[in-house]
């Protein structure tokens, strides 16, 4: 039997490689031949080392509401889909949950949407949200399945989109290695180590995060706050790199710079910080911390406590609030060694049992093998 092809459409190919790369792997072991089109940047390369066929998109462009523009996105992906003929398509986030959808539909090629967090769609209100929602309602039922990462997403699609539950599935989250973030050493309480992990983004808390530290601080309390992620990002909630180097030169934090491994920055930390209030689908970020005994200080937001059980494995802050989550700081300074450290072991704990990759490819495999009609996903 031929091998079955397996197409991932992505707003950008960092994400399938952070994200995806152990689902995608364990296909290309299986047999399937494993496909990706995203806009170009230097993580091809990664994933064609491993056998991945890369695709490139020249017409997606995520901010942009010209219709002649998305128009010219759904053709692309047609012409994309008519030329490789895949037997089944993942796409991810909105744009390609859209026109992905209406252009498998429109070639016979079943299809998943993948919704990894609300989006512009729903945290707005004016003429070009109102119009994404139409075109979810248009575009989405087309679909095999709809996923989600979290239940209120799910909630929230039902009742603005109209989605049957027999067309939705639940994932828990994207998953995470659990065996790969594993911490080589006990970790170390004596001094305080913050550590946030993200986009610099103002919706990701960090501009909040930033003056909680000052307010500590001010108080008289030592510790360190680094920051790592991506600086310089087209968003128009990017925190800008001015700002970001004000904050490092008044000793507020330390700027790491972007990378491809957090899990050596994650060992040097002992507390995760991350006052997140974007639009989540369960951020990657929690799960690494968690998966390395860190203890989680985050937002009472979508996503965010599905993986934080506060007083538990962390602290829950409110969102947007500068007081509550200095709040939530001080108090982990003022806990225990031996609080911090059971805290940190059950964060890892929670994650092991809900939250693993081994957990969401399993249900890849089902569903694809669903989809395709095989009896067992090995061709």
């Amino acid at each position: 039997m031929a091998s079955k092809r397996i197409l991932f459409v992505a707003n950008t190919a960092w994400s399938m490689y952070n994200f995806r790369m152990g689902l995608m792997k364990t296909l290309l072991q299986k047999g399937f031949t494993v496909l990706v089109a995203a806009p170009h940047d230097h993580y091809f390369d990664k994933m064609e080392a491993v056998g991945i066929k890369m695709i490139a998109l020249e017409k997606l462009q995520a901010s942009s509401a010209n219709p002649f523009k998305e128009w010219g996105f759904y053709n692309e992906l047609a012409a994309v889909y008519k030329r490789y003929r895949p037997d089944l398509i993942f796409h991810y986030t909105i744009k390609p949950n859209i026109y992905g959808v209406l252009a498998a539909k429109r070639l016979n090629i079943p299809a998943v949407a993948v919704t990894t967090g609300l989006g512009y769609v729903f945290t707005n209100n004016n003429m070009v949200s109102l119009v994404g929602r139409w075109l979810y309602r248009y575009a989405l039922p087309k679909a095999e399945t709809v996923w989600f990462l979290n239940r209120e997403d799910l909630a929230t699609f039902q009742a603005h989109i109209g989605l049957q539950p027999q067309k939705t599935l639940l994932l828990p989250g994207e998953g995470i290695d659990t065996q790969a973030f594993t911490r080589r050493s006990t970790i170390d309480f004596t001094e305080t180590v913050f550590l946030f992990t993200g986009r610099m983004l103002f919706e990701k808390g960090v501009e909040i995060l930033v003056s909680s530290v000052k307010q500590l601080k001010a108080r008289g309390y030592g510790f360190t706050c680094l920051l790592l992620g991506f600086l310089d990002v087209k968003n128009p909630s990017a925190v800008p790199r001015e700002r970001l180097m004000q904050w490092q030169n008044e000793g507020l934090i330390t700027y790491l710079g972007s990378t491809d491994d957090v899990k050596p920055y994650l060992e040097k930390a002992n507390c995760f910080v991350f006052p997140s209030y974007y639009s989540e689908g369960v951020p990657k970020s929690l799960l690494e911390a968690a998966c390395m005994e860190m203890p989680i200080i985050t937002t009472d937001n979508v996503g965010c406590r599905d993986v934080v059980e506060h007083g538990r494995t962390g602290l829950i802050a409110e969102p947007k609030c500068v007081a509550s989550l200095t709040e939530k700081m001080e108090q982990f300074l003022n806990l225990s060694t031996d609080q911090k450290m059971q805290m940190g072991l059950a964060a890892r704990k929670k994650v092991e049992v809900g939250f693993g990759e081994d957990q969401v490819i399993a249900i890849y495999l089902q569903q694809i093998r669903k989809v395709l009609k095989i009896d067992d996903v090995g061709v």
